[in-house]
């Protein structure tokens, strides 16, 4: 076998080592970028332990599968998603957890897609959804999954859709609790996501408030927080009580920390302050498509403000 040939089936393994995690990356991003102002392979895995790649976002349009293999590739342990249960070939929460465990990787958080939890008529898909999501959780072995369901209904108030929404999340609530799963709930903001009922801070936080319950609390998306409300510190303080998973993004154009007009040094090192003991996800499109250096930018974040490694 030649070296480009060994190189090649190496990358698609998921063999990591320095050498070869440059190369995979490099090959698959189409990067143009500088090596020189890189990270190394071993500073990259050391500083990207807070974060879990986005596997979505990261590595398209490669096979689903084999972008676990590149989140480790890259140095990263830890990955997240959006529905495993979606009709792609070969994204089954069955084949991703026996991926995950084959390359020693971590999921943190998936979102499964859920039906408008205000409609009233959605009461018998929503109850199946529901017990859909809490198998493919248990399948992944994560405790905890993101919440979406709020889009507008016509016909009704904002009001009346907040209601319904609430009322929903408490009947949720006992059965989540029973499993010992957390959903989160995640609020969009309005210039990516039109035709929402939920964006920012409000009235995400008082429906949470309201329902009470240690399984419904919020993803608190760094990204829509800020171009929804700004202020991301104050905010992220004032709301802390209810976050129980964390994704960011630069903004405006949801690429890496770095590439955009958030501070995230500061808004990180006050994320952990607070007690923000978990993963981060890093739910963005790497810049240009270069996830080698999109990586790189991110651990270097992470180093410049010596960021904690999750503790659960």
């Amino acid at each position: 076998m030649n070296r480009r040939k060994f190189i090649r089936r190496s990358i698609v393994a998921g063999i990591a080592s320095a050498g070869v995690v440059s190369c995979s990356t490099l090959k698959a991003s189409n990067t143009t970028a500088d090596t020189m102002d890189i990270l190394s392979f071993e500073e990259r895995k050391k500083w990207l332990s807070s974060f879990a790649c986005n596997i979505e976002q990261w590595f398209r349009p490669m096979p689903f599968l084999e972008r676990i293999n590149a989140a480790k590739a890259l140095g990263f342990t830890a990955v997240e998603m959006w529905n495993p249960a979606s009709t792609k070939p070969g994204k089954t929460p069955e084949l991703i957890v026996q991926r995950a465990k084959e390359q020693g990787m971590r999921i943190t958080s998936f979102s499964p897609s859920a039906p408008n939890l205000a409609d009233p008529k959605n009461e018998q898909t929503i109850k199946e959804w529901l017990e859909v999501a809490i198998a493919i959780a248990k399948t992944l072995k994560v405790p905890n999954f993101n919440l979406t369901g709020h889009k507008l209904i016509e016909g009704l108030t904002e009001a009346q859709m907040i209601e319904n929404y609430t009322r929903r999340l408490k009947s949720f609530a006992p059965r989540l609790e029973a499993e010992n799963i957390v959903a989160t709930v995640e609020p969009y903001n309005p210039f990516n996501h039109k035709g929402h009922f939920i964006y920012g801070n409000e009235p995400a936080l008082s429906i949470c408030r309201e329902v009470n319950s240690p399984s419904i609390k919020l993803n608190w998306d760094f990204f829509h927080m800020q171009r929804t409300n700004g202020n991301l510190i104050t905010h992220l303080e004032n709301g802390f009580d209810q976050v129980s998973y964390i994704q960011l993004a630069d903004s405006p154009n949801r690429n890496q920390p770095g590439t955009g007009e958030v501070a995230y040094g500061k808004v990180l090192t006050r994320l952990r302050e607070l007690g923000y003991q978990g993963y981060i996800g890093a739910e963005f499109f790497p810049e240009n498509k270069n996830t080698l250096t999109a990586a790189s930018d991110l651990a270097k974040l992470a180093k410049s403000i010596k960021l904690a490694k999750p503790s659960i």
